[in-house]
């Protein structure tokens, strides 16, 4: 898939945003787990578009492997898991058939070539025409795009929809506010209490101050028995007539 339908994705998901109130600071603050896995998906996508030789094949694999292990990871984000079906569906083809079909019809339809070139075409990268033998004729490059002049498939179609949709979910998030400090009498009142730690990271019960624990006898030093108690059991003091 080239860069034209990925801006389009994430144009759309932009648009859907603005439209429900999002903002697009909001996607700074989101949280992506291992973007090296999007780096190689990324790699590995422009070298096949770019370059014709050496092991294009196994680079797709690789690349789309990464995008897979990348939405797998960050499948907490809303959209993520439709970006996960769709590299899946693109990955399949390319496995089980060594590279990427592509459907003869769509590349007249796409306005690439004509009819009478088709028996001449060459395609570069990862693709191969589509013949008799291939295997999940449907997930391959089928659907034309004149105004791109190209050949997408349904797992590409289907990471635009989910590449727009966290776009647009991702601007729709919202910074946590703390809570202010006189809403906290009245949350204490109705049972609520704020988890304390000690100095070791560990939870502390809390008190209550309206009931507080009995004090703990055990830990108290025992106390010297007192002068007058110890003067009791001496002899008394002479007494003058």
């Amino acid at each position: 898939m080239s860069v034209a339908p990925i801006l389009l994705a994430v144009l759309a998901g932009i648009v859907f945003g603005l439209v429900r109130r999002g903002r697009l600071t909001s996607i700074a603050r989101t949280r992506i787990r291992h973007p090296e896995f999007l780096l190689i998906a990324i790699g590995g996508s422009l070298f096949v578009d770019v370059f014709d030789s050496g092991p294009t094949s196994a680079i797709a694999m690789i690349g789309l492997l990464a995008g897979l292990f990348f939405a797998a990871l960050n499948i907490h984000i809303v959209g993520m898991a439709i970006i996960a079906l769709g590299v899946t569906l693109n990955l399949l083809p390319v496995v089980l058939n060594g590279s990427m079909p592509v459907r003869p019809e769509a590349l007249v339809e796409a306005e690439m070539v004509t009819a009478d070139e088709l028996d001449r075409v060459t395609l570069t990268g990862a693709r191969e025409l589509e013949t008799p033998d291939t295997i999940l004729p449907g997930l391959s490059d089928t659907f034309p795009v004149r105004w791109t002049n190209q050949v997408v498939s349904l797992g590409d179609l289907i990471m635009m929809v989910g590449l727009a949709d966290v776009v647009a979910n991702l601007m729709l998030q919202r910074r946590r506010r703390r809570l202010p400090a006189s809403a906290l009498p009245a949350l204490e009142a109705m049972g609520w209490h704020e988890e304390q730690v000690d100095l070791t990271g560990d939870p502390v019960e809390p008190i209550d101050l309206r009931h507080p624990p009995p004090p703990d006898l055990r830990d108290q030093p025992e106390r010297s028995q007192p002068a007058e108690e110890a003067d009791s059991s001496s002899s008394a003091s002479p007494v003058q007539d």
